[in-house]
């Protein structure tokens, strides 16, 4: 990712040609390119020595790929929207009780506090995503400005990438108090109406306090409004004019790692993953330890699980070592490359690199900047794991039902900081459960799907297996969760009356999203679950749901002695299997794997590209076991043909 050819040293066509070519020797396949942060937009000369980098870099074979903003977060063309649209800037509706103890509500500008005055680049107004004229504003002087220059620009350029746009409803200092503040946008009460059927403002207070059971259905109906809005406005509006130009649209969202900060930010992620052509993660920490630990493991997971339920192959992540630069602990190569299997293994495919390369002898000793010829020891290994997930797709038995519309169903906005817990317990406990289920299943190296309410709306009972588009389950968990939509529940039922089986957590929904005249029939669907005698209960948490599901599904492998930092993926490909596993601890495995394949097979190392014989087989015609020794971060896949 280069911000504008201009922080090159050299200007000339031989300087910008070399450096492209050491790019190249350092294995990189393209850029992420922008016209320069200075006097953005509006500097003819910088349109020019962008035009002329852009050429040379496509004359030497380069994919190329046009960044956005002046910065992030994306939508406000480095301020050029809001000068000529100042209508678009980013609202929000408040909640005030009034000295005699009344209620009003106030829109708001949403500014001091939000992501656009406390990311890491600038204080700068955001637009808002639910305004057409904000998104339609900044395609005319941005995406139209690049066509003009690149014309025709499906030619040179092959995606956009948009950083981290989002509803910035959500306050980021810590200790101190805000007002709750929902997102917000004049045609939200007639979009809702012509949505949901009914008028919201008169349900505003629920929104914003709990007044009673009725609470969960206009909550639950609000944040579907605004994430439809949020995708189709926004996302929905660049990807048509990308596919006008015969580009891609790609980028990814704000706040990730959390249903409760994707709620503020955008609704749910899926509604706005499937108005991307390629979908966009980050991931700023290169430490795999780290990124098991936290939830940094489940932003490539339900990312990837969106990308495969829609159909794609193609999962981008912008990567990077932000944070262990600033705690002053740089990634070693051997943690990139892990980071990058663990990627990989929930699904990315792309990567677009923020890692730095030296290209004087002299920055060779700088932490974190890694000579040319290092730099190729990262870009192999990827570009190998690029070439085996390519050709092969992601197979699960297991889907996991991604509990935010019963987040939804207890979220009123904060008066905290979106860093500090949030004021209501529940949401706390959805999202931490669902985080410490997700990561024990990998741990149990038991590979799953995160399956959303939308597409389970399109799912389809055949003979034991649920099946959302290509994609086909034997078991589904549900997370702790207490309200769902009926028809994600009375289809559940009917996958466990068909023979599928469905492992649950104590805390079971009984709500229905649509509201307290539909909790029997969610309770009737329960029943009938359980009935089924396909229902499967963990009473102690998520280690005995992994055993259940064990009990149903066999892992991807099994390890002798088990080992929770080993992460196994399979990939089914045209003429056989291969079983990707990775190692995410700096200390070393060894012991015995269990695959469910026999046949020929060959252990291949992604840092080498060597393939050699699986050592001390030992075969029964269904499975095989082998001796294993991961090193500390690495990455070894098993291909039986």
């Amino acid at each position: 990712m280069i911000h504008g050819f201009d922080q090159w040293p050299e200007a000339t066509d031989e300087g910008m040609r070399e450096r492209i070519l050491a790019l190249k020797q350092a294995g990189l396949g393209g850029l992420v390119v922008n016209v320069s942060f200075k006097n953005y937009l509006r500097d003819e000369a910088a349109w020019i020595h962008f035009k002329r980098g852009v050429l040379l870099a496509h004359q030497e074979g380069m994919r190329l790929w046009i960044y956005d903003e002046e910065g992030y977060p994306s939508g406000a063309a480095g301020g050029r929207v809001l000068e000529e649209a100042p209508s678009t800037e980013a609202q929000g509706l408040i909640r005030i009780v009034e000295p005699t103890g009344g209620i009003r509500y106030d829109v708001i500008r949403l500014y001091e506090g939000t992501h656009a005055t406390e990311n890491f680049y600038q204080k700068r107004p955001c637009i808002n995503m639910l305004d057409p004229l904000g998104t339609a504003t900044f395609l005319a002087v941005t995406h139209d400005r690049y066509a003009a220059v690149l014309e025709p620009i499906a030619q040179y350029v092959e995606a956009f990438f948009t950083d981290e746009p989002a509803l910035i409803s959500a306050y980021i200092p810590k200790d101190r108090d805000y007002p709750k503040t929902l997102p917000w946008h004049a045609r939200l009460p007639d979009e809702f109406m012509a949505r949901m059927g009914y008028d919201l403002r008169p349900h505003l207070e629920s929104l914003f306090v709990d007044t009673g059971g009725i609470d969960r259905k206009f909550r639950c109906d609000f944040y579907a409004v605004v994430a439809a809005l949020c995708a189709e406005t926004y996302f929905g509006g660049l990807r048509e004019w990308c596919r006008r130009h015969g580009v891609a649209s790609s980028g990814h969202l704000l706040g990730e790692e959390s249903m409760a900060w994707q709620t503020v930010f955008n609704g749910e992620p899926y509604a706005c993953y499937r108005q991307l052509d390629i979908p966009g993660i980050d991931m700023i920490t290169s430490d795999p330890e780290k990124i098991m630990a936290n939830e940094y493991f489940l932003v490539p997971k339900v990312a990837g699980s969106a990308c495969r339920l829609q159909g794609s192959r193609r999962l981008m992540c912008e990567i990077s070592d932000f944070f262990g630069v600033m705690d002053q602990h740089h990634a070693s190569i051997e943690q990139m490359q892990c980071t990058a299997g663990i990627l990989f293994a929930g699904g990315v495919t792309d990567l677009c690199s923020y890692y730095t390369i030296a290209f004087k002898p002299e920055d060779e000793e700088k932490p974190g900047k890694f000579s040319v010829r290092t730099y190729r020891r990262y870009t192999d290994f990827v570009t190998r794991l690029n070439a085996c997930f390519t050709r092969g797709t992601i197979e699960t038995r297991v889907a996991v039902l991604y509990p935010i519309v019963a987040l939804h169903a207890h979220f009123t906005p904060s008066t905290r900081s979106m860093y500090e817990p949030h004021v209501t317990p529940v949401v706390n406990n959805l999202d931490s459960t669902f985080t410490h289920l997700c990561r024990s299943l990998l741990q149990q190296q038991i590979d799953f799907d995160v399956v959303d309410e939308t597409s389970m709306a399109g799912a389809r009972v055949e003979g034991k297996f649920l099946r959302l588009g290509e994609r086909g389950y034997q078991v589904l968990i549900l997370p702790p969760m207490d309200t769902i939509r009926v028809k994600t529940m009375e289809t559940i039922a009917g996958f466990a009356e068909a023979g599928g089986a469905v492992v649950t957590h104590p805390l079971v929904p009984k709500y229905a999203a649509e509201g307290p005249e539909n909790d029997g029939r969610i309770n009737a669907a329960v029943s009938r679950i359980q009935a089924s005698g396909s229902f499967a209960y963990a009473d102690d948490g998520a280690t005995s749901i992994g055993a259940l599901v064990k009990a149903r599904v066999p892992a991807g492998c099994e390890l002798t002695p088990p080992s929770e930092h080993i992460l196994c993926t399979v990939l089914n490909r045209e003429g056989g299997t291969t079983y990707f596993l990775v190692n995410t601890s700096s200390n070393q495995y060894v012991g015995n794997c269990t695959v469910r394949s026999a046949g020929v097979s060959v252990l291949y190392d992604p840092a080498t590209g060597e393939a050699r014989p699986l050592p001390q087989q030992k075969a029964d015609g269904e499975c095989t076991e082998f001796s294993l020794t991961l090193r500390p971060f690495e990455s070894l896949m098993v291909e039986f043909n």
